[in-house]
């Protein structure tokens, strides 16, 4: 188990973010990790600083940024430059390039039938991430099973998760953590650790 995965079941809520003033309204002792969604490159710089103060991981959303490559030199710029923990992407090929630099990979798949499902499992095969985000995130438990057991990786679940039941429901799977954009939502503790 990696110290992101451990660090994840002691606070399994990740905090999406979109800009600065959401970083104000992220509980210290319950969040660890952070997904930025949007920005630019000017605007990254000031999101890492504000989240590294607040001693959280910083993960980008690398196809929601805009003003960065998109190739190895984007993945250079911000292992090396910016000092994010990791990406969180779609695309196969910027995982095997974060990988290259020690960056944490998160690979966004989109389930919406069983053919997705199928084709999503082949890519994650392929690419390797460290971990597999899987949306939306109130997909039925037995489809996470199924993803569990066709996957070595650990699983996020983000999209559409607006509740606290609905987030307790997700952690009872096998599910490692959820990422959510709901402020209420970052303030959940998980009750059996």
């Amino acid at each position: 188990m990696s110290y992101f995965e451990y660090i994840l079941v002691k606070r399994p809520v990740i905090a999406a973010v979109k800009d600065l003033s959401d970083l104000h309204s992220i509980p210290e002792e319950k969040i660890a990790a952070i997904f930025v969604l949007g920005g630019d490159i000017f605007s990254l710089p000031k999101i890492v600083k504000a989240a590294v103060e607040l001693d959280k991981l910083v993960f980008l959303h690398i196809d929601l940024m805009k003003g960065i490559g998109k190739d190895k030199y984007g993945m250079k710029y911000l292992a090396e430059e910016v000092g994010i923990d990791g990406i969180v992407t779609t695309k196969s090929y910027l995982v095997k390039e974060a990988k290259k630099y020690d960056l944490i990979t998160i690979q966004r798949l989109f389930i919406l039938d069983s053919s997705a499902f199928e084709t999503g499992v082949n890519i994650i095969k392929s690419s390797k991430p460290d971990l597999v985000e899987v949306l939306p995130g109130l997909i039925l438990p037995h489809v996470i099973s199924d993803l569990t057991e066709a996957l070595e990786q650990p699983i996020i679940a983000g999209g559409l998760i607006k509740n606290q039941e609905q987030l307790e429901d997700i952690l009872k799977t096998e599910t490692l953590a959820v990422s959510t954009s709901s402020k209420e939502l970052w303030e959940f503790e998980r009750k059996d650790s």
